[in-house]
């Protein structure tokens, strides 16, 4: 198989993989943290009326609930930079890490559609994708083995 596909198959698998690898840490946080339940997303409700919601059950929440979806970010950027770590044609951090990035392109989407979340936790969250993707990587590395 040629070096470039394998590395095209490793962004996907670990693309996919970080989907769970994410939403499989939510549900469990936030019943531990004990977060209140969050409102139903509507993209064809009214942007104002929207905005509104998410701001207040926002300002319902205290730093330990945001413990929960900051894990499940960083859980999917990692896993997903592990998974293609050990899938990749070559032990470079370039594939590893565009998936990272691919999932914080989610975080930043996240951050547009579910207005009204903290300024702090968002800086926060943005800026850990890409250091626990390099972590994903730097972990395979040691399951892989060597050339």
């Amino acid at each position: 198989m040629s070096p470039t596909l394998r590395n095209i198959i490793a962004g996907v698998a670990g693309a996919v993989a970080s989907i769970p690898a994410n939403a499989m840490l939510l549900s469990p946080m936030a019943k531990l943290t004990g977060a209140p339940a969050a409102p139903a997303y509507d993209p064809t409700a009214d942007p104002a009326i929207m905005q509104e919601t998410w701001s207040a059950y926002f300002e319902t929440l205290d730093a330990v609930h945001m413990v929960g979806p900051l894990l499940a970010h960083w859980n999917g950027a990692f896993c997903g930079a592990f998974v293609a770590a050990l899938i990749a044609a070559d032990r470079g951090p370039k594939v590893p890490l565009i998936v990272a990035g691919f999932v914080l392109l989610g975080g930043l989407l996240n951050a547009f559609m579910l207005p009204g979340q903290p300024v702090g936790f968002l800086l926060l969250d943005i800026g850990g994708y890409l250091p626990v993707g390099w972590l994903g990587w730097k972990l395979a590395l040691q399951f892989r083995s060597k050339p």
